[in-house]
This record gives C-alpha cells, sequence and structure tokens, in this order.
C-alpha cells in the first residue's frame, strides 16, 4: 500500500538528554518523496529553515546552527537529489518542485511565521517560496544568488559534470574538496569532514561517491541550469526584514544584481562579505552581525 503524503518517519531518534552541538535526523515523506532534514534547538523556540546550495546538504549550516540553537529551532533540509533525500523517479527537479518541498516541510511541521535562508540554489528556492508566501516570512536571508543567471552558474555546473565519481578515501575526497573551494579550505577541519560526509556515502566495496542522483547531475549537464521563476515583480512584495548577502569575489552574484535586489526588497539589506567568493559560510563576522539584528527586528 502506498504512503500518504502527510506520513511521519522519525529516524535516529535520540533519548531526552540530547548533545546540543548535533542536531536530530528526522525524516518524512512529501509530495511523494522521502525528505530528509536536520533540526537543532527546542521545538517551542522561533523557527529558522535554511535551505543548501546545488552542491551541498543540510550540514551546510552547521556552524551556523551551532550559534543560534540556544534560541531558536533551525531546520536545514536536504533538497531532493541531494544528501540522505530521495531521488525523483520522474528527474522532477525544477525549482517549482524544490520550492513545492519546501512549502510541504514547513506546513507539515506548523511552523507558522519563520525566517528562511537560502544559499546559492537554495536561495531561488527561497524567494519562490517568499514570493507565493510573503505573508509566512519573519525574516530571509538570500546568500550570493539573484533573480538572474550570471557566469558563475554554468561554472558550477560543468565543475559538478566533470568532478571524479568516486574516491579511494574520504580523506581523497576532502583533498578534492579543498582543490576546487578556497572557501571550504578555509574551514576547519572538522568542518570539513562534516560537510563531506553531507554530501559523500561509503559504498560495500570501501570507495566513497557522491549522494546526489546522478540523473539530476546529467540532467543539469545537458539541458543546463533550471529555468528560474520570474522572482523580481514578487520582491516587492516581500515586506520582512531582508539580507542580500553578497561575497565580493562572487561570480555567481554581481554587486549590480545584489544592489537591485536590495533596492527592490522593501526592507532589504546588503551584506558584503569582502575576501570570499561563492559562497558566503554565513558565519562570517560581518553576516553574524547583520542576522542578529534581522533575527531582533524579525522575533
Amino acid at each position: 500500500m502506498a504512503r500518504l503524503a502527510s506520513e511521519t518517519e522519525r529516524v535516529d531518534r535520540k533519548p531526552a538528554m540530547t548533545d546540543p552541538l548535533q542536531p536530530r535526523s528526522e525524516t518524512l515523506t512529501l509530495n511523494g518523496l522521502r525528505l530528509h532534514y536536520l533540526a537543532w534547538g527546542d521545538a517551542a523556540r522561533p523557527p529558522i529553515v535554511c535551505v543548501h546550495g546545488y552542491t551541498g546538504s543540510a550540514q551546510a549550516f552547521n556552524s551556523l546552527a551551532r550559534r543560534l540553537a540556544d534560541r531558536f529551532r533551525v531546520i536545514a533540509p536536504d533538497v531532493r537529489g541531494h544528501g540522505e533525500s530521495g531521488w525523483s523517479p520522474h528527474g522532477a527537479y525544477q525549482y517549482a518542485d524544490q520550492a513545492a518541498d519546501l512549502a510541504a516541510l514547513v506546513d507539515r511541521l506548523e511552523l507558522g511565521r519563520f525566517v528562511l535562508i537560502g544559499t546559492s540554489m537554495g536561495g531561488i528556492i527561497a524567494m519562490a517560496y517568499a514570493v507565493a508566501n510573503p505573508e509566512r516570512l519573519r525574516g530571509l536571508v538570500i546568500n550570493d544568488i539573484g533573480p538572474e543567471a550570471e557566469a558563475g552558474t554554468q561554472r558550477i555546473t560543468q565543475m559538478v559534470g566533470d568532478r571524479p565519481q568516486d574516491f579511494a578515501s574520504l580523506d581523497e575526497a576532502m583533498a578534492y574538496r579543498r582543490q576546487i573551494s578556497p572557501i571550504t579550505a578555509a574551514r576547519p577541519l572538522a568542518d570539513q569532514r562534516e560537510l563531506a560526509l553531507g554530501v559523500l556515502r561509503r559504498r560495500a566495496d570501501g570507495r566513497w561517491e557522491w549522494k546526489m542522483d546522478p540523473a539530476y547531475i546529467r540532467q543539469r549537464v545537458e539541458h543546463g541550469p533550471p529555468p528560474r521563476p520570474e522572482l523580481w515583480p514578487g520582491l516587492g512584495k516581500i515586506a520582512c526584514p531582508s539580507l542580500v548577502v553578497w561575497g565580493i569575489e562572487s561570480d555567481v552574484l554581481s554587486e549590480a544584481q545584489a544592489r537591485r535586489m536590495v533596492a527592490a526588497l522593501p526592507r532589504g539589506e546588503l551584506v558584503a562579505v569582502p575576501g570570499i567568493g561563492h559562497a558566503p559560510t554565513l558565519v562570517e563576522p560581518p553576516v553574524l552581525m547583520a542576522l542578529e539584528r534581522l533575527l531582533a527586528a524579525a522575533v
């Protein structure tokens, strides 16, 4: 018998005395797919939902969540086709599919109004949700992405298409990730390991492979990134405090587009992160300062 879309599956449930530095691992079945997410902090606290980028997973927000979990409930899903979430049997990897998963998740968890953070691809998903549901948001953070694609988007697509399919060891995989991403290389080794475990799994033969759906990668390489929804007109309807985080050295978001976004958002603020390309980790001092201001105004 097929499962209902509202069915809830709890995995890796921990006893009441949990480690505050580690998230809870949870799974829901939504829109016909298994959707995995990490949850930090007490359920009674104000919620923050974080959506990762194309090459990432829910673990991308671990460092940020550890700074917020004593005051907020932080929810970070693995986007479909990524991490521990299910793979679409029909290749449904358009932004509309991903935004529908986000909508189903926040409704199933009964979050009410919440702060939404999206990095890169997750920023497109977040903007799509925000444009359709502006009344649900207490705050919005768009991390190094805009309504219009720029040169770096194709670079990332090609990089993912060209990367090795597997590695002899996790250390070898981490070394490769440092080679292709100076931002990853600058993070502490413990962070690098967490991030790697979010996007890689060990096979029965001992080698490590990517968790991302290979059909998703082929789809994007062969046909290009999915077309972005029309977002510019809707930005003006997002009344909550909003941050546009821009890595000054980014090739995915230009200064011109970032400033246009801030001008379009009724309560927009630009957060420029010097010395960083795509995408800031959100724990850089300028971002943390701006985020604290947003949270103070939003909650």
